[in-house]
């Protein structure tokens, strides 16, 4: 029987705006919104100081390869796990972390704070993604900035856009030049099955399948899987269209043993969804849990936070996962379909490198469009207007120019390969699910 837990509910797309959400705010909410755009103006006009990056960590020998898993799956060898980061923080200021908020934000200069929130909404609405951060601190507007401006400090030292632009290639090969093996660790852990995006969901939303079973703490180390998981969330990203903001996570906890289960990874997982990533989680399946999960389940339900807990559902069969998620758009892992190949699965070439730094003509329109987005909101947030005056042909502009330079900013991954979201001559964003009847869809025009 499986641990208990409050059911979520299922959600399914409509027309309908919802409460809090573009298109549907009160005068108070409008309000608040406009005075969050006022702030992050005053805040990415800020000097900040000069900061030199902390030197490079020696480089260590890459891990012996075990007898019949490599990196991957043999027989599993209990091993002390070097924490020591070596791409994470290596080219920011350790103090912007590691300082409280009020003391660590000044120091950081305002440019590299409004690059990376603008690459944090990347191809989504502006006013949307700002919002997430009101809802989730229930519109306690301080509260609300407060969480924002300490994701753009930890996206920094995370290096997230570092991340995406590189993709998965070309953060290959740079693990690979400050560690040996390092990188190819990472790319057997982002093609080893544990983890990978499909959908869609009863209610619309792309999921991230995560196979429990394949994992085992001591393959690799945290780092890794830290990096793994950020670039999966970010590619996850790439399919969201309004209203539609969330993503939908299945653990299959098929075979699942105790020594699948890595609690500093379930940590980093929920800080993401909690500080960094707020209102993306749209529901959690934990589909088969055997009943030694019964343990584990005690130990992490007091992490969660009441919202995410809410989210969570416990399917034990079919019958009960496909309430919220079509039979067609379940891969064969789970539904048991051994000749169902899922996108997922597709053979394909490596992704071609991404590379940093890159100047084009698309990323200046598209730099231009962040002026005028921000003159404009500028103007929008002094005036007394309805919170729609213009904001929707704003942000639509906005969304089709960012999705112009996507290919010029985002390095490519595997998903891009295989068709998961295209972006065509003419610069339109399809995705394609790739499950039994789900037609591609345009997206490009959905803000």
């Amino acid at each position: 029987m499986s641990p208990s837990a409050t059911p979520a509910t299922v959600n399914p797309i409509s027309d309908g705006k919802l409460p809090g959400h573009v298109g549907h705010l009160t005068t108070q909410e409008t309000n608040m919104l406009k005075q969050m755009w006022v702030l992050l103006a005053e805040l990415f006009k800020q000097p900040g100081t000069e900061f030199k990056p902390p030197q490079k960590k020696a480089e260590e020998p890459a891990p012996k390869k075990k007898t019949g898993g490599g990196w991957g799956f043999g027989k599993k060898e209990k091993k002390e796990q070097n924490t020591t980061e070596l791409f994470l923080g290596a080219t920011t200021d350790p103090s912007w972390l590691s300082l409280p908020i009020e003391k660590a934000i000044p120091l950081i200069p305002g440019q590299a704070l409004q690059k990376t929130f603008w690459n944090m909404v990347a191809t989504d609405n502006p006013d949307a993604v700002v919002l997430r951060f009101l809802r989730a601190r229930k519109w306690d507007q301080d509260a609300a900035y407060k969480m924002l401006i300490n994701t753009l400090r930890w996206r920094l030292v995370m290096r997230v856009d570092e991340i995406t632009a590189l993709g998965e290639t070309g953060l290959r090969d740079e693990l690979e030049k400050i560690k040996p093996g390092m990188g190819e660790c990472f790319v057997q852990q982002l093609h080893s099955g544990k983890a990978f995006l499909g959908g869609p969901d009863k209610a619309g939303r792309g999921i991230c399948f995560i196979n429990v079973r394949f994992h085992y703490k001591d393959d690799q180390p945290l780092e890794v899987i830290k990096l793994l998981t950020i670039l999966v969330m970010e590619t996850s990203r790439m399919v969201v269209a309004q209203p539609m903001e969330a993503a939908c996570i299945v653990f299959n906890m098929d075979r699942f043993t105790l020594s699948n289960m890595d609690y500093d990874f379930v940590k980093f997982l929920l800080t993401c969804f909690e500080a960094y990533y707020p209102e993306t989680l749209g529901n959690c399946q934990i589909y088969k849990a055997p009943w030694v999960f019964s343990t584990v389940w005690a130990v992490i339900k007091p992490w969660l936070d009441p919202v995410v807990a809410s989210k969570i559902n416990f399917s034990d069969n079919l019958d009960q996962l496909t309430q919220y998620i079509d039979m067609a758009a379940l891969p064969g892992c789970i539904t048991g379909d051994k000749d169902k190949i899922s996108k997922d699965e597709m053979k394909v070439d490596p992704p071609k490198a991404g590379t940093l730094g890159n100047t084009t003509p698309a990323i200046k329109d598209y730099e231009e469009m962040i002026s005028e987005f921000e003159k404009d909101t500028a103007q929008w947030a002094t005036i007394q207007s309805p919170e729609e005056d213009n904001r929707h042909e704003l942000a639509k502009r906005y969304r089709h120019m960012r999705i112009k330079a996507e290919s010029d900013i985002r390095g490519r991954t595997s998903y891009h390969e295989k068709g998961l979201a295209q972006i065509t001559s003419e610069g339109r964003l399809i995705i394609d699910y790739g499950s039994e009847g789900f037609i591609p869809k345009d997206i490009t025009d959905i803000v």
